[in-house]
């Protein structure tokens, strides 16, 4: 059996490619701290004509609802928490493994809660990456879950949360590692009776 080549239509594959860096320059852009950069600071970053991000994107709430499908898939490529293992090896791969992923999104986070009233898209976003991130706490707590009552899961989704996150960085002004360790030990006195 031959496979048979299918032509690439060139000005698709270009315009896919141009989407792909309009969305990158602007998660560069907000991750270094400019929340709501012009038209032209991403086009200008991006490398593409100004018009491009309009032809792309007909309207703000386009380009963010893109942003925010782009940032839950940099969010879900983060290494995922062990499942196995003793209760203080899933601890360690979990809060790792968050920790990376809240430090890494708080510039997103800052500007989807400014957002998040004025765009359904945006809203929606942070709904699923609620969703995603309690659902990887289950899997990893399955055990420790299911001998608990309902509101260790939710305690325990609030401790994990963005929220919880930047309230101990930014409120209590706490390093990486003392936010880190402060989230461990919540979630082990949460999961663990006695």
């Amino acid at each position: 059996m031959s496979s048979v080549a299918l032509p690439v239509d060139g000005r698709r594959l270009r315009a896919v490619r141009t989407r792909a860096r309009i969305l990158e320059a602007l998660l560069e852009l907000i991750d270094e701290g400019r929340p709501e950069p012009t038209a032209s600071e991403i086009a200008e970053r991006a490398g593409v004509a100004l018009r491009s991000i309009a032809q792309h994107f007909n309207t703000r709430e386009q380009l963010l609802a893109a942003l925010a499908e782009k940032h839950l898939a940099r969010l879900l490529s983060v290494e995922p928490a062990v499942t196995s293992g003793s209760f203080e090896e899933r601890l360690a791969s979990f809060v790792s493994a968050r920790t990376l992923a809240l430090e890494t999104s708080v510039a997103i986070r800052q500007l989807g809660r400014s957002a998040e009233g004025r765009f359904e898209a945006i809203s929606s976003a942070f709904k699923e990456v609620g969703r995603q991130r309690r659902k990887e706490l289950q899997r990893v707590f399955a055990d420790e879950l299911g001998k608990q009552e309902a509101w260790a899961l939710e305690s325990a989704d609030a401790t994990t949360s963005g929220a919880f996150w930047d309230s101990l960085r930014r409120t209590q002004g706490l390093s990486v590692k003392r936010a880190s360790a402060v989230v461990q030990e919540t979630l082990r006195r949460l999961l663990t009776p006695g």
